[in-house]
């Protein structure tokens, strides 16, 4: 779901200081995962989901990639990369329809019962689950029901 600003996406993983460039179509940012994201956008990504909790950070970096392959690799497989940019547009998604990162970042964290009372950032983890929660966001900012 590419409604969204790729630059809000870029920037939920880090910015361009992070990734090392600064894609700003959806085609270019396709071609800078599949070429693999540096290893730091976890860390970022993690960050903009759980500020203030490293329990949560270390849980949400965990669903991109492995902590064993985090430390052994520089770059992340295009398969983890695809998870960090699919976390990101959520985490993107939920900046817009909050308009508030502490607001969005609590509402991540939080379980959630549409989704059978599990966090919105764990579900988003799966394609199928990112898909339920982009739905919710987008009710959430267009003020429909949820």
């Amino acid at each position: 779901m590419y409604p969204l600003e790729v630059r809000k996406v870029v920037a939920a993983l880090g910015g361009a200081r992070t990734i090392g460039s600064s894609p700003e179509t959806v085609g270019e940012l396709a071609a800078v995962v599949a070429a693999g994201l540096p290893r730091g956008v976890v860390s970022e990504l993690a960050a903009n989901v759980a500020p203030e909790d490293p329990a949560a950070r270390r849980r949400v970096a965990a669903l991109v990639t492995s902590p064993a392959s985090f430390k052994r690799r520089q770059r992340l497989s295009p398969e983890a990369s695809a998870r960090a940019e699919r976390l990101a547009r959520i985490v993107a998604l939920a900046w817009e329809a909050f308009g508030d990162a502490g607001e969005a970042s609590g509402w991540l964290s939080t379980p959630h019962p549409l989704l059978g009372s599990a966090r919105p950032i764990d579900v988003a983890a799966s394609d199928l689950g990112a898909r339920q929660v982009e739905r919710i966001l987008h009710n959430i900012e267009h003020d429909l029901p949820v």
